[in-house]
């Protein structure tokens, strides 16, 4: 297990970091949280079943539009992994995934 101050965390846990640099309160709780970091494979599984909830509403927002532009990105990090990026033009409004 990596640990928290590693610089190969994973992709979840770096997502998780990402999303808690843009939210306040997932911020704190992953700093205060005595029960619930987020960390344990069962809670991730969950988290990313959410997260694929969210893209796939997003799948048919863009299915149903008139018009779409995507821009799909990948860069190696220096640990060898893949990083991907999705950003997508619809009804004058970009969405990031």
């Amino acid at each position: 297990m990596m640990s928290s101050t590693s610089f190969n965390r994973g992709n979840y846990v770096e997502l998780l970091h990402t999303l808690a640099a843009k939210d306040e309160r997932l911020a704190r709780h992953l700093e205060t949280s005595t029960m619930f970091s987020g960390f344990l494979n069962i809670i991730q599984n969950d988290l990313v079943e959410a997260i694929g909830d969210v893209v796939r509403y997003n799948i048919k927002k863009i299915s149903a539009a008139p018009f779409v532009a995507a821009e799909v990105d990948e860069s190696t990090d220096v640990t060898n992994k893949a990083q991907i990026y999705v950003i997508t033009w619809l009804k004058a409004r970009w969405l990031v995934m």
